[in-house]
């Protein structure tokens, strides 16, 4: 059923699957490693920037300017 002949794995048909398992080998190490970053995680940092921003009053105020309450 599966004739291995001795030029099986040689030339054309080695190269085609060594690139086969090469890519392969790429392609699962890097689903695996978390290199993808998450929607959550994303949106969190969305959400703690707008959070930053609300509370950012800008820079110091100039009192030498300020007269104070004056009706």
């Amino acid at each position: 059923m599966f004739d291995i002949t001795p030029g099986h794995f040689t030339g054309r048909n080695l190269m085609k699957r060594t690139i086969i398992s090469a890519m392969l080998v790429a392609v699962t190490a890097l689903s695996l490693s978390g290199c993808f970053e998450s929607e959550a995680e994303k949106q969190a940092k969305i959400e703690e920037q707008k959070s930053k921003d609300f509370f950012d009053m800008g820079g110091p105020t100039d009192r030498s300017k300020s007269k104070g309450y004056v009706p």
